[in-house]
C-alpha cells in the first residue's frame, strides 16, 4: 500500500510540474513584457494645451509625418473617424493636424487642434511582420 501511495504522489508531482512548465513557457511567449521606450514616455508626459512648437520641442525633433484629418476625440488618447457609429456620442467631427514620430518600433501621434494646441496624444506598436 505504501508503494502505491508513493507512486501516485510521484506521478501527481510530475504532472503538476509538467503542466506548470508548459504554462510558464506559453505565458512567456504570449505575454512577454515589452520595454517602455523613450518615445512612449515622452508622448505620455506631453501636456494637453501645449502649443505645436512647444510640443515639437518636448518630443525632441520634428515629426516624421504630418497629416491633416477630421475626427472626434473621445479622450486625449482616443480619436474616432467621423464615420464611426460611436462618434456621434462625442460631438461633431473637428479638424486636426496629426504629427507622427516613429522610433524603435513605436509610433506616437500628437493631435493639434485648429487653435494650434495639443488636443490629444497616443502611442502604439505597429504589428510586426510574422
Amino acid at each position: 500500500m505504501k508503494t502505491r501511495n508513493r507512486r501516485m504522489l510521484i506521478l501527481s508531482v510530475m504532472t503538476v510540474v509538467s503542466v506548470l512548465t508548459v504554462f510558464a513557457g506559453l505565458y512567456m511567449r504570449i505575454e512577454r513584457p515589452k520595454q517602455i521606450t523613450q518615445l512612449e514616455v515622452t508622448v505620455a508626459s506631453l501636456p494637453l494645451g501645449m502649443s505645436q512648437d512647444d510640443a515639437d520641442n518636448h518630443m525632441g525633433s520634428r515629426p516624421d509625418h504630418v497629416v491633416e484629418t477630421s475626427g472626434v476625440l473621445m479622450s486625449s488618447v482616443t480619436m474616432l473617424a467621423p464615420e464611426n457609429a460611436l462618434a456621434d456620442k462625442y460631438g461633431p467631427p473637428q479638424d486636426f493636424t496629426l504629427r507622427q514620430w516613429d522610433r524603435d518600433g513605436v509610433s506616437a501621434v500628437v493631435a493639434i487642434d485648429t487653435t494650434g494646441k495639443v488636443a490629444g496624444r497616443w502611442s502604439w506598436r505597429p504589428q510586426e511582420a510574422k
